[in-house]
């Protein structure tokens, strides 16, 4: 921020000086990535890229059905308003245009794979996954990342694109090869491409914390049938539990553990502040009362032993 302060898209030494640092972090994003680095556009975070996918999409594809995970994010369910129709997976319908698909969910943190539908552009959603568990993009046409859910900063996303994609761009402006105007935020890039120095030992931390994970799930359950881990015996996230306290409030628990020091949320942290019961829960068969039930904790990829059998003891006080 002190040094390299200019606009990237000046031509004055110093813009040219942070132009050179933007395009070496987009180089080494892409090499983390095995893509091409002119495949990336830096986004503020992975819900701007999805907007940008998918609306840039709809000219070409919109009159044509697509198919969506029904649990997926609101950023991508959002822009699918205005398609002429859109389905649940997995159905796919005949024409179908387009597929997108979470790589891994992120209230329940289970872990998808991509259909193979002959023809249709297939966007992956790696939010979730990135630092987590291993990025596959051989199967897909264009996936989004967010920085913060990998340790960089917040104010950073990727969006990748394979190119000969029909996709037209929305915002004007010259930068990032006129696919998305408006100043690059550089430090938050920056941040983001030292952050990717370091994937491999977080994604080692965190796969590790499995065993934790499933001993504390081990723990918990065994005291009530009425406390459930959903999705427990499915792919997941090694990091993610999403608890059931069925007959409980899960506003409440959530009130009683934060005062008790525990940071967890009732669903998605963009959307814990809301009312209305997850989604992603009632889309899985859970009736209202269950969405309303539900707890989901995430291990931080330093979580110690102790931090946990604290949490447990905290959980068995409150209910």
């Amino acid at each position: 921020m002190a040094e390299d302060w200019a606009n990237p898209t000046s031509t004055h030494r110093e813009g040219q000086r942070a132009r050179h640092r933007l395009e070496e972090a987009r180089r080494e994003l892409a090499a983390v990535l095995a893509v091409a680095p002119g495949e990336l556009v830096f986004c503020a975070s992975a819900t701007e890229a999805l907007h940008l996918l998918i609306r840039g999409l709809q000219s070409a594809l919109g009159d044509r059905p697509a198919a969506v995970f029904p649990g997926e994010h609101s950023a991508c369910l959002n822009p699918l308003k205005d398609w002429s129709r859109v389905v649940w997976l997995p159905e796919l319908p005949v024409a179908c245009a387009t597929v997108v698909q979470m790589a891994a969910n992120n209230e329940t943190g289970l872990l998808y794979d991509m259909p193979s539908v002959l023809g249709a552009v297939r966007i992956k959603d790696c939010a979730q996954t990135w630092g987590k568990v291993p990025v596959d993009l051989s199967d897909c046409d264009a996936a989004v990342f967010s920085g913060h859910k990998m340790g960089g900063p917040r104010g950073a996303g990727l969006l990748w694109m394979r190119p000969g994609l029909p996709w037209e761009a929305l915002m004007e402006g010259p930068q990032e090869r006129r696919r998305r105007g408006g100043t690059e935020d550089l430090p938050a890039i920056l941040g983001l491409a030292v952050a990717a120095r370091h994937l491999t030992e977080r994604q080692s931390a965190n796969e590790s914390l499995g065993p934790l994970r499933d001993a504390f799930e081990a723990e918990i359950t065994s005291w009530s049938r009425d406390i459930e881990i959903i999705g427990r015996s499915l792919p997941r996230l090694p990091n993610t539990s999403c608890v059931l306290f069925r007959g409980r409030k899960g506003e409440a628990l959530h009130a009683s553990l934060d005062l008790a020091g525990f940071a967890v949320s009732t669903g998605s942290a963009c959307h814990s502040g809301a009312v209305k019961p997850s989604h992603a829960i009632m889309t899985l068969g859970y009736h209202l009362d269950d969405a309303r039930s539900v707890l989901r904790f995430s291990m931080l990829p330093d979580a110690r032993p102790d931090e946990v059998e604290a949490l447990v003891a905290a959980i068995k006080r409150l209910t």
